[in-house]
């Protein structure tokens, strides 16, 4: 399978592309959502695995607001869905590692919990993230959930 991979935590994007690369899956990991969007408006894949919280990018923000907002985690995985699923990726996971107690956004994963979703037709799973040994996120065990 050819996977996006999108998350902030350098140790993360890498623990990822070992996984997924180990199980024969072709991987482009990238850190930022603009990106992401990007190749996915340029390039074909199978799936997407998203981190929920990442940091505002600038993107049209007036000054004021790239002051107060870039750099600042935001929510980004839940409209980066939407916005994946619309063009065309047919299974994507959002999974956070941030404790359920420590921030608004991981909180509301709790209500996601063992459902199925559907979006834009394509198969869509929203998960606080199994974690490896090494305390990285166990993309391969996100991606063999979603694929059942």
């Amino acid at each position: 399978m050819r996977v996006l991979l999108v998350d902030d935590n350098p140790r993360h994007r890498r623990a990822g592309v070992r996984q997924l690369e180990a199980f024969g899956h072709e991987v482009v990991a990238l850190c930022d959502y603009g990106e992401a969007r990007e190749r996915a408006r340029a390039e074909s894949f199978d799936a997407a695995l998203l981190d929920l919280l990442m940091p505002a990018e600038p993107t049209t923000l007036g000054p004021a607001a790239r002051a107060e907002f870039v750099g600042r985690e935001i929510g980004i995985g839940f409209p980066l869905v939407l916005e994946l699923t619309r063009l065309g990726i047919p299974r994507v996971a959002v999974a956070t590692d941030t404790g359920h107690h420590d921030h608004p956004m991981s909180a509301i994963v709790d209500w996601f919990r063992d459902t199925n979703l559907m979006v834009n037709g394509a198969r869509v799973l929203i998960l606080h993230a199994p974690m490896c040994e090494d305390g990285t996120k166990d993309w391969e065990g996100i991606l063999a959930r979603l694929l059942r």
